[in-house]
């Protein structure tokens, strides 16, 4: 039986043909009640299951061509919702920037943040803003939540910014409530603290703000706000340990305080005198 199996799927094309021709033949010599038996049961057994499958291949194609063209449309739409979503909280912030901007007294250049140091607690950014947009060295640079940082490289459309929390940065700041004035710190680049003499009044929840001294920051941007005192780990100094008002993770859109640093024109007059 093997062998005849054998040889029917090796001359397959063969046998079909032979097998149609009799069917064909039975047909014509058939008679007619018995050609209607023989359609029935080929239709039943044969034609029907062939056409039920090909319109379920063809069902499921419809499907899978139709489920990929959802899934692209679902794709793109969410594409759109996320710029749409993007673009919403960046008009948010650009209006608190707004107001911000209109309540300074300074001269304001907006600028964005376009690269950050890959550092994990990185120091400084880079902006979209340089000499073609009237920026110079040491120019202050402020957020809608306060202050951010110098500028300390200019070139024709970027600038380079020491933001405040880089250790290095040594800032004069100042208790607000009290005026207490001292050199905000770190010791390990995570946290700040604002070194104060030991008699000075400062109290948890205080703001922080910049004092003016140094010839950089105008007095008055908000650096933090007190979290902690430590007075006890020096006789002579204290520290006042803070949180920056500005989130340094998130910064997107920034301000350059039009500010030539005071100290430069103090200098100027300085040289002009005769002895």
């Amino acid at each position: 039986m093997r062998w005849l199996t054998e040889l029917i799927i090796r001359y397959r094309n063969i046998c079909s043909l032979v097998l149609t021709t009799l069917l064909s033949v039975l047909m014509i010599t058939a008679p007619a009640g018995k050609q209607e038996n023989v359609a029935r049961y080929l239709t039943m057994t044969v034609f029907y299951p062939v056409a039920a499958t090909i319109s379920q291949v063809t069902n499921f194609t419809r499907v899978y061509t139709e489920n990929k063209r959802l899934h692209q449309e679902l794709a793109e739409l969410s594409t759109q919702l996320q710029f749409i979503r993007d673009q919403s909280s960046e008009n948010q912030r650009l209006r608190g920037l707004v107001g911000f901007a209109e309540n300074t007294l300074y001269k304001l250049t907006p600028v964005r943040v376009v690269a950050r140091d890959p550092s994990q607690q990185y120091r400084s950014v880079v902006v979209a803003g340089g000499t073609a947009q009237g920026v110079s060295m040491f120019m202050p640079i402020v957020g809608e939540h306060g202050a951010v940082g110098k500028v300390v490289q200019v070139m024709g459309n970027m600038s380079m910014v020491q933001l405040l929390r880089d250790p290095s940065n040594r800032t004069s700041v100042m208790v607000y409530r009290s005026r207490a004035v001292g050199i905000l710190q770190t010791d390990n680049g995570r946290d700040f603290f604002v070194r104060l003499r030991n008699h000075e009044d400062v109290k948890s929840g205080d703001t922080i703000t910049t004092s003016g001294l140094g010839g950089i920051y105008p007095r008055g941007l908000t650096v933090g706000y007190v979290t902690n005192i430590d007075d006890r780990s020096n006789l002579l100094f204290k520290r006042a340990y803070i949180n920056f008002s500005v989130n340094f993770d998130k910064l997107e859109e920034l301000f350059v305080m039009r500010l030539s640093p005071q100290w430069s024109a103090q200098k100027s007059e300085i040289d002009s005198i005769k002895f």
